[in-house]
């Protein structure tokens, strides 16, 4: 027991106290709340006692400045759970979207309340989904798909318990590994056959707001936390860094591991991987490009290749493990607004670049990429680049800001420079149910006509687009003259 002078208190700046500040997915793991300002619903980033953060749409426009006073409100499944005034005091542009912060000048969270009235309002929504108007909304061959989807997954995990239990009782082992590959097969083959009708019927509500919202809702409340016990659809339903898609969902992908505490939880996380295999094959497109820059350029001096949006960098990592530069030699400059992708990135790079002695170099930018697309990056204080390439970035944002990246892109090659540009593609079997519907990922499906539009006045040397082999990332490719 300690005696009160040998109590301590805080040092340094932190002797300044604060209420505690909690993260939305954390304190609403479930189905967080939306917060209603102005006309529109964002995402809820985090809460404290006097005041909140939200994470705005990217195509939002009616977002208050920075000492606007508005009424908001924090909305469960349409039902207001808290409101009051707010004072913006912080606004943050991203790709993805505003970060925007408020403080409340007429009121308070008390969290007994907050947290009993998102109950309540979760079971009036529950309700309401399964009776009553909105579930008229929801198209009754949805409801039969997700019945049918929970209806397979759920065999599957019956099976599974019924043979553990009898591993148990008559005291054996019980092969997870084995049990895995009995599965794996014929689940895949189950699940995408699945997907693709839920593809098929969410293009069908696409056309009605009110329809669509009540089915993502639906998916939302019925198939989301089934499929969360899988390890990549948690992370990405969950965002913990406030944005879909990080670095570490791209490392899940890249390291196709079992990860679970049983083999029902490792078959999830292995369904997820099956609708992320694009962010690796779209990577070895990418890498492929690098080794032929390289070896086009990086002999008379070094290949210069930027990576805008880099994320972990693991094509970078495998590139140079793999390359033997011998005379060649090649500098990369990472670029991404994620500090810990970047120092992920760089100790990976690290000890291949001390073994190329001098061949290679790595360099990272932390830079918002909001910056670059307003010019007031630092794009332009690098030297001209022989290949730049942003594989997971521009399927975030609208077609204007699309192209406006692309010919900033564009404008930073040299002489004979190569632009890689990566979105997903619009394919029976493309991302958009699982990623939208169940992970709440949302993103821009595009054509090659559409890509193809982003170039009109560049007067390159060559553009066209290909497909990575599981035709669903599109790649534009931009020669320069």
């Amino acid at each position: 027991m300690l005696a009160y002078e040998e109590l301590k208190g805080a040092g340094g700046r932190e002797v300044w106290f604060r209420a505690p500040r909690y993260e939305a997915r954390k304190l609403f793991p479930h189905l967080p709340p939306r917060v209603g300002v102005n006309a529109s619903l964002h995402k809820l980033h985090d809460i404290s006692l006097g005041g909140i953060a939200i994470v705005c749409n990217q195509s939002a426009e009616d977002i208050p400045d920075v000492g606007e006073v508005i009424p908001l409100t924090i909305q469960q499944a349409g039902y207001t759970i808290f409101e009051a005034n707010a004072r913006v005091c912080r606004r943050e542009s991203t790709v993805f979207g505003s970060k925007v912060a408020f403080t409340f000048v007429n009121g308070f969270v008390e969290f007994e309340k907050l947290l009993s009235r998102n109950v309540q309002a979760q079971i009036a929504l529950q309700s309401a989904l399964f009776s009553g108007e909105t579930a008229q909304l929801v198209p009754r061959d949805y409801r039969v798909f997700c019945a049918d989807l929970l209806r397979v997954l759920g065999s599957y995990r019956d099976l599974l318990d019924e043979n553990m239990n009898l591993a148990k009782q008559f005291e054996r082992g019980f092969d997870l590994d084995g049990a895995f590959e009995a599965c794996e097969a014929r689940l895949v083959q189950h699940w995408r056959a699945l997907w693709r009708t839920g593809n098929d019927l969410a293009r069908g509500v696409m056309g009605n707001r009110e329809v669509l919202e009540a089915t993502k809702a639906f998916t939302e409340v019925v198939v989301t936390p089934v499929m969360r016990r899988g390890a990549i659809w948690d992370r990405s339903y969950a965002k913990p860094l406030g944005y879909p898609g990080d670095f570490e969902i791209m490392n899940q992908v890249y390291d196709w591991e079992r990860r679970g505490t049983n083999v029902y939880e490792m078959l999830l996380h292995r369904l997820g991987l099956e609708v992320a295999e694009c962010i690796k094959t779209r990577m070895e497109v990418v890498r492929e490009n690098i080794g032929s820059v390289v070896q086009d350029k990086g002999n008379a001096r070094a290949a210069r290749v930027l990576s805008l949006g880099s994320g972990p960098a693991r094509e970078v990592e495998t590139f140079l493990n793999s390359a033997g530069l011998k005379t060649r030699r090649v500098e990369f400059t990472l670029i991404d607004q994620e500090q810990a992708a970047l120092s992920y990135a760089i100790e990976k790079t690290y000890p291949h670049v001390l073994s190329a002695k001098g061949q290679a170099r790595v360099q990272c930018l932390n830079m918002s990429f909001t910056d670059i697309l307003r010019g007031t990056g630092g794009l332009s204080n690098l030297p001209p680049q022989d290949l730049i390439y942003s594989v997971g970035l521009l399927d975030y944002l609208a077609d204007r800001r699309a192209q406006a990246l692309t010919r900033r892109l564009y404008e930073s090659l040299g002489t004979g420079g190569l632009l890689i540009i990566g979105n997903m593609n619009e394919t029976p079997l493309s991302n958009m149910w699982p990623m939208e519907f169940i992970a709440d990922w949302n993103l821009y499906y595009r054509s090659h006509a559409e890509m193809i539009a982003w170039t009109a006045g560049f007067q390159p040397a060559a553009v066209w687009t290909e497909l990575e082999s599981t035709e669903r990332v599109r790649l534009l490719f931009v020669r320069k003259p």
